[in-house]
């Protein structure tokens, strides 16, 4: 069995040592490429309020602006005074009128988004060189971001810092600039494959490398049990395989599963009802209500939407239901978030929600979304629920759910190494344990190669 396992480790030697060093190499430079990004100075969007007054409702003034359905809408203070935002049904730019005259603002969404990225990136001296909307994914600015649809504001300079911005949430989305982006077009290529552009392709040359490299890193974990030769090569070799062995099993074990179940089609999370303007006829706040940071008209799904009137300092100060009559309702977020999550499910949700207000692992950053409210379903899913736009922030678990969680929760334990965090590991150190698992993967492939070559040069080496 060693002699036959020997053969196979060597035939496949080539190919798997290349796999195992383009990948492990760009896996361990990952951590680098946010570490290496430009920072955000702000981590909350700017406050800015206006003095609660009567104005017309919003009804009137859309019916003037001619818009008659919409996807999202608030009210919200440019330069102290109240303007009416809104996104028109099938349309990415958003619209501002002022809220006492309904003259529309020109320019106004793409002068908010640059306004927004000086706040998060801190250039507020940079003249702007680009700006542009992005309404889909695109290779710098992935899926993960999760934002859509934003701005991408570019500023002057040899670093071409871009920040991408959410004008209806006044959400960051992500920053990035040159080197960033070099990286990460690499990372993308090497790692993912992301070149390969034919439907199942990519997943079908994964696969392939990938067992690659269990072929030889299983007959290699074999041969490691054997007695092992003189050389000096052949036993730095088996001493960092003793290490990387694990890593080079598990790393892309986990990142195939993540692939394969991407494949896999899954059910679209409900979406948010559009706004129907010509029932938004009275105004949801009154001069009693004093500063406003911001009134958003919620869609709620199977229902009437619901304005959320926000303080400046960030807490409700009441809700709006959405009728003729404008009546105030009786409760907080929570009370919302029932009501989104009753909508989305289909059945009146009773039970106490839980407010969450940091990323954990069933909820993790890449949701974007914060603080949520979590509400469990019948058939033990979680639901995630974002009380300032309606929308359906995540659903983790349950039936047709279990699968997609399980790959998750692996990746994100064995991959990305969060198995540590109970160690008390920070994310730094976690990255750098990381990075020296993946160290160890290239050097026992390297080792391998030297060897391999020493023996086509010199054939009685190689018992």
């Amino acid at each position: 069995m060693p002699a036959s396992a020997r053969r196979l480790h060597r035939t496949l030697a080539w190919t798997a040592a290349v796999t195992a060093v383009v990948w492990a190499t760009s896996g361990a430079f990952h951590p680098l490429i946010t570490a290496i990004g430009p920072k955000p100075v702000a981590f909350q969007p700017p406050a800015a309020s206006f003095e609660a007054a009567a104005l017309p409702a919003p009804a009137a003034l859309l019916a003037t602006a001619g818009i008659g359905d919409a996807s999202q809408l608030r009210y919200l203070a440019v330069d102290g005074q109240p303007v009416l935002q809104v996104q028109p049904a099938g349309r990415g730019e958003r619209l501002y009128l002022d809220a006492a005259s309904g003259q529309p603002l020109a320019d106004a969404d793409r002068q908010r988004a640059i306004a927004l990225a000086r706040h998060y990136s801190g250039l507020t001296d940079r003249a702007v060189a680009e700006t542009r909307l992005v309404e889909h994914f695109e290779r710098d600015y992935p899926w993960i971001n999760r934002l859509l649809p934003v701005w991408a504001v570019r500023f002057d300079g040899d670093d071409a810092v871009t920040v991408f911005v959410d004008t209806g949430s006044d959400r960051l989305g992500t920053m990035s600039d040159a080197s960033k982006r070099r990286w990460q077009g690499l990372f993308q290529t090497l790692h993912t494959l992301s070149f390969i552009d034919v439907p199942y392709l990519r997943a079908i040359a994964i696969t392939a490398l990938v067992g690659t490299l269990f072929v030889t890193a299983g007959f290699g974990a074999r041969l490691l049990l054997t007695r092992g030769g003189r050389q000096p090569a052949r036993r730095w070799h088996r001493r960092v395989a003793w290490i990387a062995v694990l890593p080079a099993l598990l790393f892309p074990a986990t990142g195939l599963f993540k692939l394969l179940v991407g494949q896999l089609p899954t059910s679209p999370l409900p979406t948010p009802p559009g706004i129907a303007t010509s029932t938004l006829t009275a105004l949801p706040f009154t001069a009693a209500d004093g500063d406003i940071r911001e009134a958003v008209a919620v869609p709620v799904i199977g229902g009437a939407p619901v304005w959320r009137v926000v303080a400046p300092r960030g807490e409700v100060l009441n809700l709006w239901l959405t009728e003729a009559d404008g009546s105030a309702i009786a409760g907080d977020d929570e009370l919302l978030a029932r009501r989104i999550a009753s909508g989305a499910l289909g059945t009146p949700v009773t039970a106490p929600l839980a407010l969450i207000s940091a990323f954990d692992r069933d909820y993790g950053f890449a949701n974007k979304r914060l603080p949520v409210w979590r509400a469990s379903a019948d058939d033990g899913s979680g639901w995630y629920f974002d009380t300032r736009s309606g929308v359906v922030a995540a659903k983790v678990g349950g039936p047709d759910g279990a699968l997609a969680q399980s790959q998750a929760t692996l990746f994100n334990l064995l991959h990305k190494g969060h198995v540590l965090d109970p160690l008390g590991v920070t994310a730094n150190q976690r990255n750098v344990v990381m990075s020296a698992l993946a160290a160890t993967v290239v050097l026992t492939a390297l080792f391998g190669v030297a060897l391999r070559r020493r023996v086509r040069r010199n054939p009685e080496i190689a018992s």
